[in-house]
């Protein structure tokens, strides 16, 4: 099943998101031939649902990325599918490392990834992936998984069918960080792990967003938005002080202790490949220059 949440705003942002979408739903065909997205439309206009090869979801106003995101993992828990591709409506990939293959493979292998319940693509402005997987060369011939950060966001994911393999249902809480009710993204992870499921990071499968310079819901304005998520994190830590966390005094969360209580993903899980890859000059990193002044 693909699952694409979309919230179009009413300013100057509007345009260029809902090209965004447009161009990501031609992306996920790409990937996925046939299967019909299923998109949250909140508050879109007639003629913006007029795709037929999409199953729109409407609402007259945004609901929250949360309860957006319900919408869909309801309808996936109650069908026979057995993986989810969940995504923001700004998300593609880059086109690195082969990783269609891998989407390819988890989507119709499921032994072979048997051992995972959710993975994620790496979020490139946090993590220097050129460095993360030049020096592992096991990423030539491998999937490389790691445990996914405790603070880290929805935007691109792979989730297992948990209600038909594992018996259980996990949705996202009722807030909304952008109302500075708390971390969405962030309690269902959390609730997951406390589930006893695992959720990875995909070493070579790398979000590229289209809209990254703006947010939908605080522009350009990324001093507020960082606030506003600082405070959405310390109601976060007493909602689940009784699982170790809690903000220091240094400004650090203790994502370390619940980690070391509650989450079972494997340090490192590799997967071997299919086909194996090489690295290009896309891919690798480039050589620091020598700043040394040379005396010959």
């Amino acid at each position: 099943m693909i699952g694409v949440i979309s919230y179009l705003p009413d300013n100057d942002l509007r345009t260029k998101r809902f090209a965004a979408v447009c161009k990501q739903i031609e992306w996920l065909y790409t990937i996925f031939g046939s299967s019909k997205a299923i998109v949250v439309a909140q508050n879109y206009r007639d003629y913006e649902c007029s795709r037929t090869d999409v199953e729109y979801i409407r609402y007259p106003v945004g609901i929250g990325a949360g309860k957006a995101r319900n919408v869909i993992l309801n309808k996936f828990y109650n069908s026979d599918e057995d993986w989810l591709f969940l995504c923001d409506d700004d998300t593609v990939a880059y086109e690195y490392y082969n990783y269609r293959e891998f989407i390819w493979e988890i989507m119709s292998n499921d032994e072979k990834f048997s051992m995972i319940d959710a993975v994620s693509a790496v979020e490139p402005e946090y993590h220097p992936y050129k460095k993360l997987n030049y020096e592992d060369k096991a990423n030539l011939t491998h999937y490389k998984f790691e445990p996914r950060e405790l603070n880290s966001g929805s935007a691109t994911s792979i989730i297992r069918n948990i209600k038909k393999y594992r018996g259980k249902e996990i949705y996202y809480p009722n807030t909304d960080a952008s109302k500075g009710e708390g971390r969405e993204d962030v309690e269902f992870l959390l609730e997951w792990l406390l589930a006893g499921l695992n959720w990875y990071t995909m070493d070579t499968w790398i979000r590229k967003s289209l809209c990254f310079d703006q947010s939908s819901i605080f522009g350009k304005d990324t001093k507020a938005r960082d606030k506003l998520l600082m405070h959405d994190l310390d109601i976060v830590c007493d909602k689940y002080k009784e699982y170790g966390l809690q903000r220091q005094t240094n400004g650090k969360i203790t994502w370390g202790n619940f980690n070391k209580d509650y989450n079972k993903s494997e340090k490192i899980l590799y997967i071997k490949r299919n086909t194996d890859i090489e690295f290009d000059e896309n891919t690798t990193p480039k050589e620091k220059k020598d700043n040394c002044i040379k005396l010959f």
